[in-house]
């Protein structure tokens, strides 16, 4: 039989342990805390860019002044003010930019939300119930989906001959097989995430590779 000094002296040691283990979560959530206020502290001192500026930067600048692309894309009332042109010239930044730059993915995906929103002015507006992909194609379609004016998740599945006409399309981080997708004049939802999975960069970069008025994905 274990001695009464032994067991308590066990006790001590896993209450010990335990309180030591709920300290360093305390710390790590509080430094998670702290981190998102420097950010965000960081953010509100940037000089505000407008898009306009911001597509006029050189390579290296343009690399440094992703967080004023964030915020500008964020700003309410830009609908009327930014042209084609802009768009289009920071696109093509977008494209040279070399993925590993810090705040690279959360300011090109959220560009790609913004810039879609502004050349799809007639697709359905944010909030609506969507349709959900895999149940669609549960149905056992053969000739492919033709949609036009719906909000549609792609949530799962293996979509093969797909033509979406003024949707609102909203992708997550389940990888749906895409295979001769045609998007004309839609909206693109995609996750904002620092550090997203290979799905999201491949249709991230499908998207930034096309005219975002007609995208056509031979495969994904």
């Amino acid at each position: 039989m274990a001695h009464p000094n032994r067991i308590r002296a066990n006790i001590i040691c896993i209450v010990a342990a335990c309180m030591a283990m709920v300290g360093y979560q305390i710390w790590v959530g509080n430094r998670r805390v702290q981190t998102e206020t420097n950010r965000a502290q960081v953010e509100a001192n940037l000089p505000k860019l407008t898009l306009a500026q911001i597509s006029s930067l050189d390579r290296k600048a343009f690399e440094r002044s992703l967080p004023q692309l964030q915020q500008a894309v964020a700003q309410p009332g830009l609908k009327t003010v930014v042209s084609r042109e802009t768009l289009a010239a920071i696109t093509a930044k977008l494209r040279q930019t070399d993925e590993s730059t810090p705040d690279y993915w959360p300011a090109a995906l959220r560009f790609i939300q913004f810039a879609s929103s502004q050349t799809a002015p007639d697709a359905p507006p944010p909030g609506q119930q969507p349709r959900i992909l895999s149940e669609i194609l549960s149905r056992g379609l053969m000739r492919g989906i033709r949609e036009k004016g719906i909000t549609i998740k792609f949530d799962d599945g293996d979509l093969g001959n797909g033509e979406f006409t003024g949707c609102r399309i909203i992708f997550t981080p389940n990888p749906v097989q895409l295979t001769n997708a045609t998007f004309r004049n839609c909206v693109f939802e995609i996750p904002i995430t620092d550090n997203p999975n290979p799905y999201i960069k491949k249709v991230g970069r499908a998207l930034l590779d096309s005219d975002l008025d007609s995208v056509s994905i031979p495969s994904l």
